[in-house]
């Protein structure tokens, strides 16, 4: 095990896995004390892959998501990003603990190019770490969504799974030709204040981004209520809910029908 990481089991969307984690890292401090996480990429994951998918986790953090992933999908391969160097034996020990299918860690920052870029460690925890050269930070590599689906000689990229505190739309412009060639399922999240204050992106340009390259899109909120996205007004809405709640929304997006309902979402019990 690598130093100074305490281990606990946590259920994430329902599924039990061990997770690394400091003791003074808050993240990890609160999965442990929530013991029940409701993680939408997981249950709809669960719900709409095949079964033996391959996955890419970006923003894996301390490996949460993708313990869980792996777990659920044996048959499968799962491809986990991590940016912030401090996190990284975290994310090693719960992956060297998961069962299922085989992970790579890739330790690195995902964007729209690669390279190197400054990345701000929050001094709370692992689970809010951004990509900045504003901000400032350690100095972390960067690669592409494309680059590295083009090394690992991955013939398919059936999910990815993005959550990295406001550069969602720079990993979504380095992953261009990979959503083009293989149309993979997307889950990202949508957090207005970390989408404009690190990313310097308007959510309604990731949506219009998203919504120009995938017939389908919907958006989840906190409580697991879904909303399909039938066109600009529903967008209106959505952002209109974002702007008076908690400002944090995952959306779906895939160019088959989505689905993904309330109802089965929510089935879990969780």
């Amino acid at each position: 095990m690598e130093n100074d990481l305490q281990i606990g089991t946590i259920r994430v969307s329902g599924i039990e896995v061990e997770v690394a984690g400091e003791a003074n890292d808050l993240y990890f401090r609160q999965c442990l004390e929530q013991g029940e996480i409701f993680e939408p990429s997981v249950r709809v994951a669960d719900l709409v892959l095949r079964d033996d998918p391959v996955i890419l986790d970006i923003g894996a953090s301390i490996g949460g998501v993708t313990a869980a992933l792996a777990k659920r999908f044996p048959s499968g391969r799962l491809i986990a990003f991590e940016a912030a160097p401090s996190v990284h034996p975290s994310l090693r020990e719960t992956v060297r603990r998961a069962s299922g299918a085989p992970v790579t860690v890739v330790e690195r920052g995902v964007g729209a190019e690669s390279g190197t870029m400054r990345f701000h460690e929050d001094g709370n925890g692992s689970g809010w770490g951004f990509l900045s050269e504003e901000l400032g930070g350690v100095s972390v590599p960067v690669v592409t969504v494309d680059e590295t689906v083009a090394d690992l000689l991955l013939d398919r990229v059936d999910f990815i799974k993005i959550d990295v505190e406001g550069g969602e739309l720079g990993v979504l412009q380095g992953a261009e030709t990979t959503l083009l060639r293989h149309q993979p399922l997307l889950l990202f999240e949508v957090n207005v204040f970390c989408l404009w204050r690190y990313g310097r992106t308007l959510p309604q340009d990731l949506f219009a981004w998203v919504r120009q390259r995938y017939a389908h899109t919907a958006a989840i909120d906190n409580e697991g209520t879904v909303t399909h996205i039938e066109g600009d007004a529903t967008v209106n809405h959505v952002l209109h809910l974002l702007g008076n709640g908690s400002g944090v929304i995952d959306v779906i997006a895939s160019n088959e029908p989505i689905g993904v309902t309330t109802n089965n979402l929510r089935s879990d019990g969780l």
